[in-house]
């Protein structure tokens, strides 16, 4: 017996934002397969589990079962690259999207750079639907997009813009992404952070600003360091350390004033991961894996990010 879905709709039942569901199904975390009409398809039971693990009552109920029509279409939803007069398109995540993208112009007066040396979401979209890859990962469209995903939020078609943009963005080669992106994912595998910041510079930084702390107004305050056991792990953008340190006193003091039980990692402390940003998943994956290793490391039981 199957269910059938919307991701916006799953989205709302769970309390969550649309592009977890999707990431969900893209991981196999979720395991729903696209079917007719722009909606998913899965197994009454996963369903059942998934409401199980989020501890709700189902909204909906067996008898609520799709039709045989919409079950052979769950069977033909792999997608094969788009072709259109023999171009093929290795960019363009589903190729319904020629047929949904209606350029209504929702996602064009939400994007806060629409305009921006003539950036435009639908023509990225149209773009990508004609095969148009070579222009589109040449163009600096991608770089100057925020990924803020302020498009696909206010899209009533669903398209997934955000996942195209990062698309594109990941099949540019890595010598040819810009500069400081470029050089601040180098940075960060090879130093631990995106600006290359010494660990024992950053260690004397965190014990300097923790006496300033307790000087000024938490006495007994003493930076929390590779603390095993704390209850949060908190990351940082290498940006306050390099250049507005006192901005790490904020949060500080929100922990000392909850009596919070919380660390900082002497190592791979980069909570930004512009691998994410960059399209580059092998950094992206080797990034995240630090943080959880100092999970793992710590025992912390929440992760902070800084983003």
């Amino acid at each position: 017996m199957m269910y059938e879905f919307k991701v916006s709709e799953l989205a709302e039942e769970f309390g969550v934002h649309r592009n977890t569901i999707r990431n969900w199904i893209n991981a196999g975390t979720l395991p729903a397969k696209e079917g007719p009409g722009r909606k998913y398809l899965m197994k009454f039971h996963d369903y059942q589990k998934l409401c199980d693990k989020f501890g709700r009552e189902p909204h909906v109920h067996p008898s609520n079962h799709v039709s045989p029509k919409a079950l052979g279409a769950l069977e033909e939803t792999d997608k094969e690259p788009l072709y259109i007069k023999g171009i093929r398109s290795e960019i363009a995540v589903d190729p319904s999207w020629g047929d949904s993208c209606l350029t209504c112009g929702s996602c064009a007066s939400a994007c806060p750079i629409s305009g921006v040396d003539g950036l435009d979401p639908r023509k990225i979209v149209r773009m990508a639907v004609l095969g148009m890859d070579k222009e589109l990962v040449a163009s600096n469209w991608p770089w100057k997009c925020t990924m803020c995903g302020k498009c696909e939020e206010s899209c009533p078609a669903n398209i997934q813009i955000t996942a195209l943009m990062r698309k594109i963005r990941g099949t540019r080669k890595r010598s040819e992404v810009p500069g400081p992106i470029h050089k601040g994912v180098t940075m960060c595998l090879e130093r631990g952070n995106n600006l290359g910041i010494p660990k024992d510079d950053f260690v004397f930084l965190c014990e300097d600003l923790g006496e300033e702390l307790a000087e000024d107004c938490c006495p007994g305050f003493k930076t929390p360091i590779d603390v095993h056991g704390a209850r949060v792990l908190v990351t940082v953008n290498s940006k306050e350390p390099f250049a507005e340190p006192d901005d790490m006193k904020w949060w500080w003091k929100i922990f000392y004033a909850a009596g919070e039980s919380w660390t900082l990692s002497s190592e791979n402390w980069e909570g930004v991961n512009w691998g994410l940003f960059s399209g580059d998943d092998e950094a992206m994956k080797t990034v995240v894996g630090r943080i959880v290793d100092n999970m793992r490391r710590l025992n912390c039981q929440v992760l902070l990010l800084p983003e």
